[in-house]
């Protein structure tokens, strides 16, 4: 699996692609946790070339966020197309993670103040 990382705006940018499997998931977690580790505390994942998602793959989506949930990090999800988003809507992720159409979207979502549940 090859990773693509971007940073700017005090945000990183992370772009695996590939297929995000029990083969490759170490990789990918490996990118989240250095990020996490250098005190970013706000990440986009970009899955537009991510071709295939098992279920190690989902984990890995899931320790993603929940690492980021856990040290005040907000990690977002952008460009889940074709089955990628199918599996995500079939496991209800999609009503967990924030979840944009471009990395544009995505940005400015950092900037607007984050939801707050009433309780």
């Amino acid at each position: 699996m090859k990773i693509a990382e971007y940073v700017g705006n005090n945000i990183v940018i992370i772009e695996p692609h590939g297929r995000l499997t029990v083969e490759t998931t170490q990789y990918f977690r490996c990118a989240i946790a250095k990020r996490i580790d250098q005190g970013w505390n706000r990440l986009i994942v970009d899955l537009q070339n991510i071709d295939y998602i098992d279920s190690a793959g989902l984990g890995a989506l899931v320790y993603a966020y929940t690492s980021c949930k856990r040290r005040g990090t907000r990690l977002v999800l952008v460009r889940v197309i074709g089955k990628n988003r199918e599996l995500l809507r079939i496991t209800r992720l999609l009503t967990v993670f924030d979840v944009y159409e471009t990395t544009l979207e995505a940005e400015r979502s950092f900037a607007q103040a984050p939801a707050t549940t009433v309780m």
